[in-house]
């Protein structure tokens, strides 16, 4: 397979660069609306609901330079992942309206899966029971990504014959409490409580199962791996600058080898994410689902398992500064703890490719 990037995709990533470089002193401020008007969220929508539908190399290309950038957006989330779950579950009109409203940017839709205790279960112990032509729902959904600035939750609940429905509930509603936090890495993420919170029944888009709730989180999956790996690309690239422009001793840190050696470890490190990437891309278009799921698990592992690693490297490289919040490298390792416990942490992935292997 040829991972040669097209015409479009390079356009695609120097766009992303330079608008990510012109807000380099302001990348706090929320940048959803321009998203939208530049098509990126369009990009996963499908093409009969006004997307661009987009491939996900598109996709992983623009993700690859947001974790450049640092960028604190929910892209994995409000894009990715609720726009994958409402076009495998909705249908009709209200499928393509309200993936085109989240393709302009005019409705912002966080997935709500997690639930206290249950680590990465996909299998909701919230229940939607049955009340009159409507539904009760009670218990909580944990780290939204970007649950407390959505304008609707997707979210996951048992029905009473036992299948998994998928609701889109008004967070603002009575009976809903929303909790806000900061994650460590500046993004936002919120739990989200339901005390007897009776919806309508049109709030239930329709049924999945888990895989196909799995399925829809692989494609973030593959999107915080490609953000990993241009956030790492980053770090190697400044720690490189630093130890040049560095001196001790009358000499650049670069000259010496000890230091030469830590950093050509993690740029192989680095380069071997890419490789794992690529096959995972390779085993999407090759539509096995079994062997997709499995490549997607390594790749996380892969990435995951080396870029705290790789990322504290690099601080550690930069000595002293590289531990200040104001240098930007110790950022990047804090996005790496952060996304690597977002959908599935190294051992959960672990353990799904060994069942996905016997």
């Amino acid at each position: 397979m040829d991972f040669t990037a097209s015409n479009e995709q390079e356009m695609l990533r120097d766009s992303a660069r330079r608008f990510f470089a012109d807000r380099e002193g302001d990348r706090h401020a929320s940048a959803w609306g321009s998203y939208a008007d530049l098509g990126w969220l369009a990009l996963v929508a499908p093409e009969d609901a006004g997307g661009i539908g987009g491939d996900i190399e598109d996709i992983l290309i623009l993700a690859e330079e947001m974790g450049r950038a640092l960028a604190h957006e929910p892209y994995a989330g409000s894009a990715i992942v609720a726009m994958r779950l409402i076009d495998r579950t909705a249908d009709g009109d209200a499928r393509r309206e309200l993936l085109a409203a989240m393709a302009d940017g005019s409705i912002r839709v966080a997935p709500a899966l997690y639930e206290p205790g249950r680590r990465y279960a996909l299998s909701p112990s919230m229940r939607a029971t049955g009340d009159g032509g409507g539904f009760r729902l009670s218990g909580a959904k944990i780290l939204v990504p970007g649950g407390g600035d959505a304008d609707r939750l997707l979210l996951s609940a048992t029905l009473d014959d036992g299948t998994i429905g998928l609701f889109l509930v008004d967070p603002a509603a009575t009976g809903t409490t929303v909790s806000r936090y900061a994650t460590i890495d500046d993004g936002a993420v919120a739990d989200v409580a339901f005390d007897a919170f009776i919806i309508g029944s049109e709030s239930l888009l329709g049924r999945i199962d888990i895989e196909a709730i799995d399925d829809a989180l692989d494609d973030a999956r593959l999107a915080l791996c490609a953000d990993a790996l241009g956030g790492l690309e980053r770090a190697i690239a400044m720690t490189s600058d630093y130890l040049s422009t560095r001196s001790q001793f009358g000499q650049p840190l670069a000259s010496f080898q000890a230091l030469q050696h830590s950093l050509v470890e993690i740029f192989i490190d680095t380069d071997s994410i890419r490789s794992s990437l690529y096959q995972a891309v390779a085993a999407v278009h090759d539509g096995d689902g079994v062997a997709r799921r499995r490549a997607i698990s390594s790749c996380w592992v892969k990435t995951f398992g080396a870029a705290k690693r790789i990322a504290g490297t690099a601080v550690h490289l930069h000595g002293g500064i590289g531990m200040t919040t104001e240098y930007q490298v110790g950022h990047y390792l804090r996005r790496m703890m952060v996304s690597e416990r977002s959908f599935g942490d190294v051992e959960h992935h672990l353990a799904r490719y060994m069942a996905l292997s016997t």
